[in-house]
């Protein structure tokens, strides 16, 4: 009864006041169902357990060894009524380790798990956990005889099975007795006339029964010379087993006989596949095919119902996730995952139904409500409204995972049918473009899908396909913002901005645009694109006569963090014969966050060649002195939304005169961007801000323009 094959030996010990001590029970099979019910493989008679309260599974590793995993409720993915616990804390699929408590309903019906138990446990079939005694079963010298019998047998056995199956019987007379599969005769009124030794061993008290409801006679139709030699294949079920049973009616003989075979491993063995077909490994809950099929059906019942009938399906994404899974590894984010997935069962009813999408996407059906007043529009709102409310609340609590404190928020998107959608493809796009639109929204929020937010996406659907071609189609272009010296009222440098002009929409904003690039990560060769037309035109300028610079290009975090981004500098400062000295490379704080020793050598590296470095919208982000300190800055850059209110907000003017004076104790040049009066100048120049820039000084200009800007000044400074 041991299974040899595997390195584990399991043993699951109850404990229960009201049980003996010889309540344990040897792991040997692939699959075990726990509950109440009487044809459980373990039976749990408590009011606290359901009927089909657990199920244990086992897992066969690569190393021969085995584990097994405990699943709440049964393999179609109904939980149990009160759940189950592991260690104290609720479970839908946990994989078990040696030691692990676990409870089924309430702490009166416990059991501990047990690996690399001894060989000679005496196994148990069922644990009647209300009975004072538990039924149990040795390997008594007669089972040993009877197993040793049974495996002399199955090549007999398999001999009886092609036998069935080419209609020959003849040459079983001799095998019945021997049979280790139940073998029966009825007469034509479905009586009982022979069974043999091991029928009687299998089916005790359904011999007894001659009703229409014993499964072994249920349906067995009369006999005649029409269906003489007619051989029925079917299955059955009784209690906890599955059998595949062989009907022969045989009129010439008066009879019908029946052969057995136990096919419940198999049957286990399928239902098993069919259960992982349709549930997340990692999670334990439906997979995206199960919730297909599960709208599906949702949608098919309101179709067909009489009454007129709704439901929302909420898209649910867990913000930055990918920050979490790349920083802290993996392994904590798959953690972060199954703990997330129970808050998320936590606070759903039972009769919602929530998939994981993919990812760290979840998807959640609401049951069929009906809509029976003429303010529809408010009640499925304020259906969906309140799980999705209570979805965002229980995040509210950090997760514990190893040594880390997770913070974590979700961005929910709600489509309803029929209203949204009425089909599949419809409501799961248009929860997905609520969903874009709440992560818009700043995250941590949800949204409800309308035609606007569809009209906003297709937009960006067409940009996204049209930003492909934009530089082959030569649409992108650079205009130039000059920097303004406020001590020597001289032009001493430029900002280079990207513009897309569109062919249809016109000049499209970089505000549109570039999270798109981003998204697509177009954004690496658009940003060395600018690059090297920002240096040539650099050059060009110089060629031309006019003097040096300044150029202050944005870099992208996707673009800066690339292995060869040092590398792709340094070629087009050769390609384009521009002077380092006179290229200025923005980033922002979110950038030094990310790797910072991979920023500092990329820098210094730089740096070396005579590129300088500026910080960009200081103030706004996760600032540090510590990044003032560790990285070689050149210029901090102001961010226009401490300026816009400079002159009569006084906590601004505090704060812009603090960055510069830490700017010039680190010795760096302060630029101040969105200056658009003059009071707003002064200001900053009695501070000692070094450089100034905004609609003051000029607009962002066009190549042509800009280019005329710097001879006016040029003229400017040499009548001066």
């Amino acid at each position: 009864m041991n299974d040899s094959s595997n390195k584990n030996n399991h043993l699951l010990l109850f404990l229960c006041d009201d049980c003996t001590e010889d309540t344990s029970f040897q792991l040997t099979e692939g699959i075990y169902f726990i509950g109440r019910h009487s044809n459980n493989s373990i039976r749990l008679n408590s009011p606290s357990v359901s009927r089909h309260h657990a199920t244990l599974m086992r897992r066969d590793l690569a190393n021969g060894e085995s584990i097994y995993i405990l699943i709440d409720g049964d393999l179609e993915g109904k939980r149990s009524q009160n759940g189950t616990l592991v260690n104290g804390k609720k479970i839908i699929h946990h994989s078990l380790r040696d030691g692990d408590l676990i409870a089924f309903g309430s702490n009166d019906n416990q059991a501990v798990y047990k690996q690399e138990v001894s060989d000679n446990i005496i196994i148990y079939p069922y644990c009647d956990l209300n009975s004072k005694k538990s039924k149990s079963e040795s390997l008594t010298s007669s089972n040993l005889a009877r197993e040793k019998l049974q495996d002399t047998l199955i090549v007999s056995e398999l001999n009886l099975k092609n036998s069935l199956e080419n209609y020959d019987i003849q040459r079983l007379a001799s095998f019945p007795e021997l049979s280790p599969n139940p073998i029966l005769e009825f007469d034509f009124s479905g009586n009982i006339i022979y069974c043999n030794p091991s029928a009687k061993l299998s089916f005790e008290d359904l011999l007894k029964q001659t009703n229409q409801e014993n499964p072994l006679i249920k349906d067995l139709k009369p006999v005649s010379e029409e269906n003489h030699g007619e051989l029925i294949i079917r299955e059955i079920e009784i209690e906890d087993k599955h059998y595949e049973q062989y009907i022969h009616y045989l009129s010439k003989e008066n009879v019908i006989r029946s052969y057995i075979f136990d096919i419940t491993e198999r049957k286990n063995s399928e239902a098993k596949l069919k259960y992982h077909a349709l549930h997340d490994s990692l999670t334990g809950i439906p997979n995206r095919d199960f919730f297909y099929w599960q709208i599906s059906k949702n949608i098919q019942e309101a179709k067909e119902s009489l009454l007129s009938k709704f439901f929302a399906v909420l898209f649910i994404d867990i913000d930055r996730f990918k920050n979490i899974n790349d920083t802290l590894s993996h392994s904590i984010g798959d953690k972060l995952l199954e703990y997330f997935t129970h808050r998320l069962v936590s606070v759903i009813p039972s009769d919602y139904f929530v998939a994981r999408w993919g990812g760290d996407e979840f998807i959640l059906i609401t049951p069929l409500e009906l809509i029976n007043h003429e303010d529809s529009k408010i009640k499925k709102k304020t259906s969906a409204q309140v799980v999705a409310e209570k979805i965002i609340n229980v995040l509210k609590e950090p997760f514990s995972i190893e040594k880390y404190t997770i913070f974590t928020t979700c961005s929910i998107g709600i489509a309803t049918y029929p209203e949204d959608g009425n089909d599949e493809q419809h409501l799961i796009k248009n929860a997905d473009i609520a969903l874009y639109r709440a992560k818009q929204m700043g995250r941590n929020n949800y949204q409800f899908y309308t035609n606007t937010l569809n009209k906003e996406k297709t937009l960006l659907f067409e940009l996204e396909n049209s930003l492909y071609n934009s530089l082959e189609n030569k649409e992108l272009f650079l205009t130039y913002q000059p920097q303004l010296n406020l001590k020597t009222n001289t032009l001493e440098g430029v900002e280079v901005l990207l513009r897309w002009q569109h062919p249809v929409l016109g000049v499209v904003s970089p505000s549109k645009f570039i999270p798109l690039a981003e998204e697509t990560g177009l954004i690496i060769s658009i940003g060395e694109w600018v690059l090297e037309m920002a240096c040539e035109e650099g050059t060009r300028w110089l060629d031309l006569g006019y003097p040096p610079i300044m150029i202050a290009v944005n870099v992208s975090g996707k673009q800066f963090q690339q292995d060869n981004f040092a590398d792709k500098v340094k070629e087009i400062l050769i390609k384009t014969q521009f002077n380092p000295e006179y290229l200025e490379i923005e980033i922002t704080e979110s950038i030094l966050m990310q790797d910072s020793e991979k920023t500092e050598t990329i820098i210094k590296e730089l740096s070396g060649l005579g590129v300088k470095f500026s910080l960009d919208d200081f103030g706004t982000g996760y600032s540090s002195l510590s990044y003032l300190k560790k990285f070689p800055f050149n210029f901090i850059k102001i961010d226009k939304s401490f300026v816009t209110d400079l002159v009569t907000n006084f906590q601004d003017q505090a704060l812009v005169s603090a960055i510069i004076t830490l700017a010039k104790g680190y010795n760096m040049k302060v630029v101040a961007e969105g200056v658009e009066v003059e009071t707003q100048k002064t200001i900053l120049k009695n501070f000692r801000c070094d450089l100034i820039q905004g609609w003051l000084v000029s607009e962002p200009l066009i190549r042509e323009d800009f280019m005329d800007f710097m001879a006016s000044y040029q003229q400017k400074t040499i009548n001066d």
